[in-house]
């Protein structure tokens, strides 16, 4: 899934969700809002789980930020190289509401030696042999206090195409 905002959507301040580019490896997830859990765990002094009721009674946070996939432009790039091939609208920019990761980090307690956060989303690969897409941010990344795990885009609940329920959102990354 793989759409480009068109660029009369960037000269506004925030570009609207349903024109915001879509970039996805397996597709959506499908979670169950009622059922979802954010589990923090491994390096952590106390590892927790919480549902989406529960993050969103955590102060809570807006800020803008651009996205930008790293491959925008790659469609002019010659000779062509793989990937999808974005011309120039693999990026826009939102107000990300949600709770700051860095928050959540000190509350578990990182252990001295914890020096990444890796990051799994809910979206399966197709196939069992493909694996699973996964980030890691260096921990002073996600300790940042503009790291966010976003769940509203523009002052709306995150759009499923947008990583609904729960997105992280990491400035300059």
């Amino acid at each position: 899934h793989d759409l480009e905002t068109a660029l009369g959507a960037l000269d506004a301040e925030f570009t609207p969700n349903d024109r915001f580019f879509v970039r996805s490896h397996f597709g959506p997830a499908v979670l169950d809002e009622r059922s979802y859990r954010l589990e923090i765990g491994g390096l952590v002094d106390k590892p927790i789980s919480l549902g989406l009721r529960e993050l969103r009674k955590l102060p809570k946070v807006t800020l803008p930020a651009v996205l930008q996939c790293s491959g925008n432009g790659r469609g002019f790039y010659r000779p062509r190289v793989p990937g999808a091939q974005w011309e120039r609208g693999a990026v826009g920019q939102a107000a990300w509401t949600g709770v700051r990761l860095g928050d959540l980090l000190r509350r578990v307690g990182v252990k001295p030696e914890g020096k990444f956060v890796r990051l799994l989303g809910g979206e399966r690969p197709p196939m069992p042999t493909t694996p699973q897409f996964a980030r890691s941010l260096p921990i002073d990344k996600a300790l940042h206090p503009a790291t966010l795990l976003a769940y509203e885009m523009n002052g709306a609940l995150l759009p499923l195409l947008h990583g609904a329920p729960l997105r992280a959102v990491v400035p300059g990354w």
